[in-house]
């Protein structure tokens, strides 16, 4: 899976620089005007200091030990308690975590500030794949090989429900950056194809997902 997540990587990072390079080439742009398209870019990116980015550093990292531990008490609750599938439950989790983009796009679209609404969305799915998932599977293997070999609930199997994920999270991410490129943009049918790739993916876990792990 981090392999596959490189290869992401790279492909994202090369293809925003073709891109670029396009622009470049048909607007005919001398080097100055190059350095003022990125003065602009970067108009309102403000530089911070390294004490400052270590503290946002460890802020995070304590944030996250907190709230992990109340989102593992919260799961088993549901899963033991309440008798939810795991499935269910990570959906369930899944929603309160992104309460914060769904009050971006709502406001955005009241606003019909439709760039900000996708660009927070859009955001908000590549944050998630290309930094917390990477993260968490890192933390996962030095966690498994070197702190605690013998804990009961590592590492992630290689189960029908996970081979889902992979196989249905990467094409859908794919289709959606390859929708947004070269200035296309998405009509209904894009929409509706979006919609039901995902949510074909939600049934199959939701009604398979635990006989098949």
């Amino acid at each position: 899976m981090l392999s596959i997540f490189a290869v992401y990587i790279y492909k994202l990072l090369n293809d925003l620089e073709e891109e670029e390079e396009e622009v470049h080439a048909t607007l005919e742009l001398t080097e100055d005007e190059i350095e003022l398209r990125q003065e602009l870019v970067f108009k309102y990116v403000e530089k911070s200091s390294l004490p400052f980015i270590f503290f946002l550093l460890v802020l995070g990292i304590l944030g996250s030990f907190l709230g992990g531990e109340r989102v593992a008490e919260f799961a088993t609750l549901t899963i033991d308690g309440l008798g939810f599938s795991g499935v269910v439950a990570a959906i369930i989790l899944a929603g309160f975590a992104g309460m914060s983009e769904y009050v971006i796009l709502w406001t955005s679209h009241r606003k019909k500030e439709y760039g900000i609404a996708l660009a927070n969305a859009f955001g908000g799915i590549a944050q998630v794949l290309f930094l917390i998932v990477p993260f968490t599977l890192i933390a996962i293997a030095y966690y498994q090989s070197f702190v605690n070999p013998n804990h009961p609930d590592l590492p992630i199997m290689f189960s029908v429900p996970n081979i889902l994920l992979l196989i249905f999270l990467f094409p859908t991410l794919h289709t959606l950056a390859s929708l947004l490129q070269n200035n296309h943009t998405m009509d209904i049918l894009d929409t509706v194809i979006m919609v039901s790739i995902v949510s074909l993916l939600l049934l199959l876990l939701v009604t398979y997902g635990d006989a098949l792990s």
